[in-house]
């Protein structure tokens, strides 16, 4: 399961390089389009549009075979609704530069939200070599990379989680195989090491907390006077403490044995506790 996960992340990010791939050349695509329409608004129909060249990140140069007349409304209406119909969230700045002095001749920008008209239009540029460049401002998250993040992220969610579990699983497993072991409820008690295993949670106790258990075992369901406890615990070692200590120790073994409903300790007042299984 783990070398699965593993495969399908892998699979799931190349997938999505491969879409930002794929993004890149429909804009390519995009922009040989307004580099045909502006030649057909031309009235040229025979020469051809050079590769499309990205010079930075986000922007890209529309070259031609031959010169051109360029009427500005044509060039807005193309470039703006070839755009918008793309990706209505961008915005975009489109520039005019003459080949040979690169000098900008005519330029505007558009955004979703532009509530002004487009200037300079009815100025026609006269016939020259022209470059038209395009310049792309991704306004808010991508969708698509958006979408993508989220799902890589649920990826790698689910991955930590088989690999703990399985983590998990090993654990007990070679807890289980550590020695003898004996069933309390659902729990896998192991006396030597102080170890409750259930399926693949491991329960660690503390040494008191061991002894108490063991106490409690020798007489499952009946009730274990307080004073041997006590005795058995703490003042064999030479150590005498309150009673109060006792309670406190069972309300700490309790709570590592609420995994099980079904093993309780309870309290038989003043005369001591019993396991109940």
């Amino acid at each position: 399961m783990q070398s699965k996960t593993i495969l399908f992340l892998f699979l799931f990010l190349g997938l999505s390089c491969n879409q930002t791939q794929d993004d890149e050349k429909h804009r390519i695509v995009l922009f040989r389009t307004i580099g045909h329409q502006l030649l057909l608004a031309s009235g040229d129909s025979t020469s051809r549009i050079m590769p499309i060249q990205k010079t930075a990140n986000g922007i890209y140069q529309i070259r031609f075979e031959n010169s051109f007349e360029i009427m500005p409304d044509s060039l807005a209406n193309i470039t703006i609704k070839t755009l918008r119909n793309s990706n209505p969230q961008n915005q975009y700045r489109v520039s005019v530069f003459t080949c040979k002095k690169t000098q900008m001749v005519y330029g505007f920008e558009w955004s979703p939200k532009s509530t002004e008209d487009v200037t300079c239009l009815g100025r026609g540029l006269p016939e020259n070599c022209y470059i038209v460049e395009i310049e792309v401002f991704k306004s808010g998250i991508n969708p698509n990379i958006l979408w993508s993040v989220v799902v890589a992220l649920l990826l790698l969610l689910l991955f930590y989680v088989v690999y703990f579990r399985k983590n998990k699983k090993d654990e007990a497993i070679s807890t289980e195989n550590a020695g003898d072991f004996q069933k309390i409820g659902a729990f896998n008690y192991f006396q030597q090491t102080g170890v409750l295993v259930l399926e693949f949670q491991k329960i660690e106790l503390s040494e008191k907390e061991n002894k108490l258990l063991n106490l409690l075992l020798e007489k499952p369901n009946e009730t274990v006077a307080r004073e041997h406890l006590l005795k058995e615990i703490w003042e064999n070692e030479g150590v005498f403490v309150i009673s109060r200590n006792l309670d406190v120790l069972v309300s700490k073994l309790r709570k590592k044995l609420i995994a099980d409903p079904a093993v309780k300790i309870t309290n038989s007042h003043g005369k001591g506790y019993k396991l109940e299984v």
